[in-house]
């Protein structure tokens, strides 16, 4: 008789899950972790994709469950943790350098994201946060004067949106004055709310600015169920789903949640963010309260969500229409300055010379940031 199948996916949400809780496994877990019918190419596989792989390594590790790896294995999730953690000090000094550079013409920018981990050691150590790039909000007045001293300071601009970068540094800087881009999404958490509460905090001899929990809980909510549309897609990203536990379980301070709920509700987003709270909570992540009661639609999208967690090519159905309503997204917003007149725009999508091609173009480039 064939082992039962263990689905990676499960595999990585319960132990992050249980080291969220403690440092000490069940024996349930034990059980999972030895089981014969876990294939841990699949559980590295999907714990990288969800960029999670350094924290699944040290998460086995605290619970003492590494050892009951294949010694090549734990001595690769060993390795994978540590090296990141290597690349994360070598970020933190990217972000002195850069936050340090900003100090000295009077500006204190909000960490956000990535960034801000560098800053409060939210994690147990530097190693189980993945960073892409570094990203710094500050008020719209200060961005030319941020830019001119960057610039001056051996910094090239890199992109169109604020993004720096300096010929020998780790990492990209992204300078924001905004937390999103569209209107409506704008208002779900205006960088004014941000620059106000935001508290000041050291990196080393540096001076920056953090969130508070809130608005770094919204922000990292709509960050990937609205802006990166996972509510559409039916996705949840591990990495999202960590965080958001782990700023609930580990974050210095207690969170207001209805304040949390009073943003989505007045913003239209009340769905991606009980979605995502529902899958916090069922997951056994964290216990957070809800905006209301679930309804039909909102326990549908939750068994979409857990299918697609399991099935591969529910998987990519789901990613596919994701991304192409992103596309059409971005078509309007390009062709309409960011307002919402999407049956004006969708006209022009349809009766333009090169409309198709065009919006082909934008889905290929949305594919890719997606997925990062």
């Amino acid at each position: 008789m064939s082992p039962r199948r263990v689905q990676p996916f499960d595999v990585v949400a319960q132990v992050l899950a249980a080291r969220l809780q403690g440092r000490v496994a069940s024996d349930e877990l034990r059980a999972m972790v030895r089981a014969r019918g876990v294939d841990w190419e699949r559980v590295v596989g999907l714990a990288s994709d969800q960029l999670v792989l350094p924290a699944l390594g040290s998460a086995l590790r605290d619970l003492d469950l590494i050892g009951w790896l294949d010694q090549e294995l734990g001595g690769f999730l060993v390795a994978v943790h540590a090296a990141n953690r290597e690349r994360n000090r070598e970020l933190r000094d990217e972000l002195t350098a850069a936050v340090g550079v900003l100090n000295r013409v009077g500006i204190e920018p909000v960490l956000l994201k990535g960034a801000l981990r560098l800053l409060d050691d939210l994690y147990p150590d530097d190693g189980w946060r993945m960073l892409r790039d570094l990203d710094l909000l500050l008020p719209e007045e200060s961005l030319a004067n941020a830019r001119q001293a960057l610039e001056e300071a051996g910094y090239e601009a890199c992109g169109t949106r604020g993004e720096m970068r300096r010929r020998e540094g780790a990492c990209q800087i992204d300078l924001h004055t905004e937390l999103f881009t569209v209107a409506r999404d704008v208002r779900l958490l205006p960088a004014a709310d941000v620059l106000d509460a935001a508290r000041r905090g050291t990196l080393g001899h540096v001076s920056a600015r953090r969130p508070s929990i809130e608005h770094q809980l919204v922000h990292l909510i709509g960050h990937g169920q609205v802006r990166h549309l996972g509510h559409a897609q039916g996705r949840i990203a591990l990495r999202d789903r960590l965080e958001a536990a782990a700023l609930v379980r580990w974050g210095r301070e207690a969170v207001d949640w209805q304040a949390v709920h009073g943003r989505f509700n007045a913003a239209g987003y009340r769905p991606p963010l009980l979605s995502f709270l529902l899958s916090l909570n069922a997951g056994a992540w964290c216990a957070v309260p809800l905006p209301g009661p679930a309804d039909a639609l909102a326990i549908l999208q939750q068994r979409r969500i857990e299918l697609q967690d399991r099935s591969a090519t529910a998987a990519y159905i789901g990613s596919r229409i994701g991304w192409w309503i992103s596309a059409f997204r971005s078509q309007f917003e390009v062709l309409d300055g960011g307002q919402r007149r999407a049956v004006r725009n969708l006209s022009k999508l349809i009766c333009e010379r090169g409309a198709v091609r065009r919006l082909a173009r934008a889905f290929v480039d949305r594919q890719t940031h997606l997925i990062q």
